[in-house]
């Protein structure tokens, strides 16, 4: 099993229990996240995508990359959250 297939396993599992959750994944492997996601049945589910690859760069780049999408992860499980305390 891949990566992107255990990630995709842990979120349908986790947001059917309610809690929220950020599967990120590299531009090359987010079709399969979706369909992964899909086939799980959270079909609207939206995957957390930064530039392909990621391996190679420095830790630099690497830190740039996760800066960009940090706000995007944080901010889903806080609101999700929030929301689900509120019900």
């Amino acid at each position: 099993m891949s990566c992107i297939s255990c990630s995709s396993h842990d979120v349908a599992y986790f947001e059917g229990q309610g809690i929220p959750t950020a599967n990120v994944s590299t531009t090359e492997f987010v079709e399969a996240a979706r369909l992964q996601c899909t086939t799980l049945g959270i079909p609207s589910y939206e995957v957390v995508t930064v530039p392909h690859p990621i391996i190679p760069l420095p830790k630099e780049e690497i830190r740039a990359r996760a800066d960009a999408v940090i706000d995007t992860i944080v901010g889903r499980l806080v609101a999700e959250s929030a929301r689900a305390a509120a019900l």
